[in-house]
């Protein structure tokens, strides 16, 4: 069975979808490591956004940022996520 990214990889057709589906995979593996203590709102250029509700969750949360950068990259297998943002909402 061929793998969804060998289809996207030699079609220049499917070069802008390569971004955002980048985003998702890493979006997806990052709510598998969130166990409810944050949900994910986005992924861009390195930068993980994550969603807490009250600023104390997001300053221990900031404590453990390079602990949740080491997993998420270790379930991706690859260096992707460089930073991590914290939103109150």
């Amino acid at each position: 069975m061929k793998k969804l990214s060998d289809y996207f990889s030699g079609d220049p057709r499917y070069s802008r979808l390569k971004k955002p589906l980048e985003a998702a995979n890493v979006c997806d593996t990052t709510r598998s490591v969130a166990e409810g203590r944050f949900e994910v709102i986005s992924f861009r250029d390195g930068l993980l956004t994550l969603s807490v509700s009250s600023p104390a969750q997001a300053a221990n949360l900031s404590l453990e940022s390079v602990k949740i950068i080491s997993e998420v990259n270790e379930k991706l297998g690859e260096e992707k996520v460089e930073r991590v943002r914290f939103k109150v909402q």
